[in-house]
């Protein structure tokens, strides 16, 4: 289809591309200066959407040319691609055979790089009338469109009745768009507008995802695969066993305290994980900030490890009963005290520590994350288990605690 096109593409072109790519990536190479221009040559635009109940046009339809109620909105969505100059289209409805499972693995694991890669996203937000009630759109509430809103670098927006929601054509570049979806997601700016997929702030990005929803319980992970940059196996019919999986998929790259930062219900398959991203809370910014720390000072365990005794992990154990610390549960947005916890041990997941000599520090008056534990009742030397609480658990000190450190395994 574009063999005449690519044809056409020279070694002065290459070279040119390639002194435009040095001047912002000086270890630009000649295939990066290549792939630049193909992907310029064979432009294709992808729909971000929210799917009806019923009557999005299937990969049979397309191929038998049947045209259901959802068909209008794909010839919208086609219309708007060529008006970026796209001859190639691509949406989530028809351009997959879901009776093929190999095809739909493979869309699901590379859906982010496909939206990264295409010229435009165009997004449909069919409820909106305005950037003032851009935030109430349910396009915000489903959690596929978290990665087709983050992985592109060009975006465009329209509203309903396929109206621009500006006359910009990137929207990431409009400022007071940005600042409304910022308002509706709560995702900074900056990941709006550059994000990097990848296992580094696991907690905020669960944060992004703990609202949203999806038709199928699998998707809930199978959405964030890109997001997270891990790979997994796509298996309908697992259910909620596909948070675990990736879960599992990203504490083997990640090594960050705040992963431990939820509650309620757990996984089936692991008391250290929630079922879902909702389990997910948030945290004082400032306790749990880590860039600024010097390289000589570290934050928790650094070395979290799947076994299969379950999650191995090195805590500062706090006898709650021995009254060492003030317990307080996180409520909303308020810190409340509470002794509801006193015949538990507390296991604090951010201590800090100086060295290598295998203890753990608590700061006098610092907010400390830990998780609840308590003694096997059906195996003494087993170790602990992990309590379920509704809320996070935070402890703090009245004076600087030094304490070797314990393993656990949830």
């Amino acid at each position: 289809m574009f063999r005449k096109e690519v044809a056409l593409v020279t070694e002065e072109a290459i070279h040119s591309r390639l002194v435009e790519l040095r001047e912002s990536c000086p270890t630009a190479e000649r295939e990066d200066a290549i792939r630049d221009i193909v992907k310029d040559t064979l432009k294709f635009a992808v729909l971000s959407h929210r799917w009806l109940d019923s009557g999005e046009p299937t990969f049979y339809d397309i191929l038998k040319s049947f045209k259901p109620y959802g068909y209008e909105k794909l010839v919208k969505f086609c219309e708007k691609a060529n008006e970026f100059g796209c001859r190639l289209a691509w949406s989530d409805t028809c351009c997959i055979n879901k009776d093929s499972s190999t095809e739909l693995e493979e869309a699901i694991r590379s859906m982010f790089k496909w939206y990264r890669d295409a010229h435009v996203c165009i997004a449909y937000l069919s409820d909106t009338t305005s950037i003032d009630d851009l935030h109430e759109d349910v396009w915000f509430t489903r959690g596929w469109t978290l990665q087709e809103l983050l992985a592109p670098w060009r975006m465009k927006f329209y509203i309903g009745n396929w109206q621009p929601l500006t006359s910009d054509l990137n929207d990431k570049e409009n400022l007071e768009v940005m600042a409304a979806l910022s308002r509706a997601t709560r995702i900074p700016l900056d990941d709006l507008r550059h994000f990097q997929p990848g296992t580094r702030n696991v907690h905020e990005k669960m944060m992004w995802a703990s609202t949203r929803t999806t038709t199928r319980i699998e998707d809930v992970a199978y959405s964030l695969i890109g997001i997270f940059d891990v790979s997994m196996m796509v298996a309908y019919g697992e259910g909620k066993r596909a948070f675990y999986r990736l879960m599992e998929a990203i504490i083997h790259k990640c090594d960050e305290w705040q992963i431990f930062a939820w509650a309620g219900t757990s996984s089936s398959d692991s008391a250290a994980f929630p079922d879902s991203p909702r389990g997910y809370r948030p945290l004082n910014p400032v306790d749990s900030n880590d860039s600024l720390l010097p390289s000589t000072v570290w934050r928790g365990d650094q070395n979290i490890v799947m076994t299969k005794r379950g999650l191995h992990l090195q805590v500062l154990l706090v006898d709650l009963s021995q009254q060492e610390a003030i317990v307080h549960e996180k409520i909303g947005t308020m810190d409340v005290q509470t002794d509801a916890y006193s015949s538990y041990t507390a296991g604090v997941v951010d201590y800090w520590c100086y060295d290598a000599s295998g203890d753990g520090f608590l700061q006098p008056e610092q907010e400390h994350l830990c998780v609840l534990l308590r003694p096997d009742p059906r195996n003494p030397y087993a170790g602990w288990r992990k309590v379920t609480t509704p809320n996070l658990v935070t402890i703090h000190t009245q004076i600087k605690l030094r304490r070797a450190l314990t393993p656990v395994w949830l």
